[in-house]
């Protein structure tokens, strides 16, 4: 066999070997895939369907380890100051659910605080019930049209929905009342971004 023919039959070869190599892959990466999908599939915990937010409403409670959610809800406070920070540290957890029970028995306690509304209602939009969020911040704005912070975060509930129209004029309704407040560079960026 002269040089270019072996030459040429050894191209060949490497080419059909590399061929096989990259179905070989093919067929690892395609059994991996396959394995970490059975595997997520036998251990993903099934979600309790949706059900309407009316039914949420009447709690605002989680109904997950009801122990657990039971528990807590017995270890606290009854004064309206004490509920009021254990909310605030449950909201800083990012804990909306028991925030949300501290604000809502705060508010049974003294209903007239709009700061305690406008944190029940960003508790209520963390839960995924943005309509009941809405009529908080709506409430607020009702009776103190100037709360910078209801303004603000009706403004992101309304993004969150895809309502920018509306969340923008919140966020310039904000940037009104707080021109250089705690979240005036936050508003001014989202404008940006949706066009306002």
């Amino acid at each position: 066999m002269e040089l270019s023919e072996r030459s040429s039959a050894e191209g060949r070869v490497t080419r059909q070997a590399g061929r096989q190599t990259g179905r070989r892959d093919l067929l690892i990466m395609a059994g991996v895939l396959t394995a970490v999908t059975a595997g997520y599939l036998a251990f993903k915990r099934p979600s309790p369907p949706p059900g309407p937010e009316a039914e949420i409403q009447s709690s605002d409670m989680p109904t997950g380890d009801m122990a657990d959610a039971m528990k807590a809800l017995g270890n606290l406070p009854t004064d309206y100051a004490s509920l009021v920070s254990r909310g605030n540290v449950f909201m800083d957890e990012c804990n909306y659910p028991l925030a949300a029970e501290c604000y809502k028995r705060a508010l049974a306690r003294q209903a007239d605080s709009p700061d305690v509304r406008v944190d029940y209602g960003a508790c209520l939009h963390g839960m995924g019930l943005p309509q009941r969020a809405i009529e908080e911040f709506r409430r607020v704005i009702d009776m103190h049209p100037s709360h910078a912070g209801a303004n603000f975060n009706l403004g992101i509930v309304f993004y969150d929905l895809g309502q920018t129209d509306s969340a923008r004029v919140y966020w310039q309704r904000y940037l009104t009342i707080e021109p250089d407040g705690q979240t005036a560079k936050d508003a001014r960026d989202l404008l940006r971004q949706t066009g306002g």
